[in-house]
């Protein structure tokens, strides 16, 4: 696949203008785009059986096939139609065996819905006034869900579906101002939830007016809603963005499309990668209760209230990341076991709540002394799902460590599926020590116990053990802090590039707060390299940096590459700053 920068700029589209309303309509011929003409002119032959009758439908197509055409009839005719008491969506002027053909797609604004037949009988009667002609209408064709869902290629047609309607945007996808990438991740599904992140779509109107000329059918089952009733113990998780890509929906696993993961540093709530092991608790923040105790402390219980009336609220901006991430990269060198993420089991938001080590030691009275003096080691989240993580007590009470009891995201309140009310957020850490739905902070000798902890899904071992005989896994430390990486979003893996200047971008990021200083790009096997430039998160302190930095690079070739994936090297360039190789493949 070629890769090419989008150039934003004014562009033209097929037709000239539509009727909304009671927007004066003159005789210029009206057109619908590309696509609505195609299934406008092979609609009848091609509707499927559920259009027979317009019963189900909302809207319907009115066809005056007029024996004598004349100049100003189209408009004559929209104010006849107007004054039936119709919304006019759509109009368009044919010809169809040497005789003009006027296209309405209409609803009746009495019964919001399409004609009836004695509807029908009125606005033929009145049609006939202007011109000896046949006047019929026929539903707005249906489409299901599971019929949109088969449209996603160039080959069958690029729908989505909006709202209550369908729409073929195949004409349009090369023309998209945020790119083709960005619109492609809609392909077969409902378009409402990533104009919720691009909210340009719904603020100027012109989006709406735009998708509307391109739509060819009415949804014939929008989404129930949920009445309860289902037994299933997922049945009350939340609803997720489309755009996101799911290993596993029950319990949820699902990660950041590259396609969005550059456009934001702060990762938007409703595209947030998700890690869940069982459903999503349901729980009333009024409620809710967390207990703070073990060994060195004193219990006590508080509630949301009471973290955010008896503590100040801190913010800490925080990348957090699966340990599983970038497993189906392994994967081509070697099979592994567990979830195949792609680089997207990452995400980074602004984090709003009070620090652990106020509550700890202001709270529960976790002093320096008591735990010198009780042999104090780690510190224990047990969530309300059942899962439970450990962190060393000296992240846990250390004033640059920073970890916080969170009940914001990225300035909203913490929703359901990230962990609300309340969620441990351990910067730097890998991301199951995060716990979501916190119920109880224990401080301990021992770590916690449960495959989370002390299981072999997160313990690092050397990639020559292929089993686990003669390994006693208790003796090899737990996951914590996480190495260096980087990645190239864009070009996107397998794309072929042709222009003698492309633009590579991507992030870097560095387990222990590590900050970044340096990206090098290569293209010719590690032969020379580009010094990228870095963007966002540049700035952060390089020991406290927990989140994200993101970067580019201008690398000009006289060849073609393929873009087959990311080799990255790294070195430490002193004790506390890291140096960061990534490189495109040659073919």
């Amino acid at each position: 696949m070629a890769f090419c920068r989008t150039v934003a700029g004014s562009y033209r589209f097929p037709w000239c203008r539509h009727l909304r309303g009671s927007r004066t309509v003159d005789n210029t011929l009206l057109y619908l785009s590309a696509a609505a003409l195609a299934t406008f002119s092979d609609w009848k032959s091609n509707r499927r059986s559920s259009c027979e009758g317009a019963v189900n439908s909302t809207t319907s197509i009115i066809k005056f096939r007029v024996d004598n055409d004349r100049p100003g009839l189209l408009s004559e005719a929209t104010e006849i139609l107007k004054k039936q008491q119709l919304d006019i969506r759509d109009a368009r002027i044919s010809t169809e065996d040497s005789r003009a053909v006027h296209f309405y797609v209409v609803q009746d604004k009495m019964s919001n819905s399409g004609l009836s037949e004695d509807r029908l009988a009125q606005v033929r009667a009145a049609l006939q006034q202007l011109a000896q002609g046949d006047c019929q209408a026929e539903p707005w064709p249906l489409y299901s869900s599971s019929e949109v869902a088969k449209h996603k290629t160039a080959e069958k047609g690029i729908w989505v579906s909006y709202k209550e309607g369908v729409y073929d945007i195949t004409k349009f996808i090369e023309n998209h101002p945020g790119g083709k990438d960005k619109i492609m991740l809609a392909a077969g599904k409902a378009i409402d939830p990533f104009w919720r992140i691009y909210q340009q779509h719904t603020g100027r109107g012109n989006a709406v007016e735009l998708l509307e000329s391109m739509r060819i059918g009415d949804l014939s089952d929008p989404p129930p809603a949920d009445d309860g009733t289902c037994s299933c113990p997922y049945n009350k998780d939340p609803d997720r963005h489309p755009a996101l890509i799911f290993h596993n929906n029950k319990p949820c696993n699902a990660e950041l499309p590259a396609e969005l993961m550059v456009d934001s540093w702060l990762t938007p709530n409703s595209v947030w990668f998700i890690r869940h092991h069982h459903p999503v608790p349901v729980i009333d923040p009024e409620q809710w209760r967390l207990s703070v105790g073990g060994i060195g402390t004193k219990c006590v219980t508080l509630s949301l209230e009471d973290l955010k009336s008896r503590f100040l609220k801190r913010e800490v901006v925080a990348t957090l990341q699966c340990g599983g991430n970038r497993r189906s990269e392994l994967d081509q060198i070697e099979k592994t076991s567990g979830i195949p993420w792609g680089f997207g089991a990452m995400s980074t938001a602004r984090f709003g709540g009070v620090y652990l080590r106020e509550v700890l030691q202001h709270c529960a009275g976790l002093s320096h002394e008591n735990v010198e003096a009780f042999e104090v080691q780690h510190v224990i989240f047990k969530s309300l799902d059942g899962m439970e993580a450990s962190i060393p007590v000296e992240k846990a009470l250390s004033p640059y460590g920073d970890v916080l009891l969170a009940y914001e995201m990225n300035g909203e309140t913490l929703n359901m599926e990230h962990g609300a009310p309340v969620r441990a957020i351990v910067p730097g850490v890998v991301g199951v020590r995060n716990v979501k739905w916190l119920g109880e902070i224990i401080a301990s000798r021992e770590e916690a116990r449960g495959p989370w902890q002390r299981g072999i899904a997160y313990k690092g071992f050397s990639p020559m053990v292929k089993d686990l005989k003669g390994i006693d896994i208790e003796k090899i430390p737990s996951m914590q802090d996480l190495p260096i990486q980087s990645a190239i979003v864009t070009p996107k893996a397998g794309s072929t590039v042709e222009l003698d200047d492309v633009e590579v971008k991507g992030f870097a990021w560095s387990g222990g707060g590590r900050g970044i200083v340096r990206v090098d790009v290569s293209i010719d096997e590690g032969n020379t390299w580009v010094t990228a430039d870095l963007l966002d998160g540049k700035d952060q302190p390089y020991n406290r940096a927990w989140a994200w930095t993101f970067w580019e690079a201008s690398v000009t070739s006289q060849k073609t590459w393929n873009i087959s994936g990311v080799r990255q090297l790294a070195k430490s360039q002193c004790c506390h700053c890291m140096c960061f190789f990534a490189g495109l493949i040659r073919y």
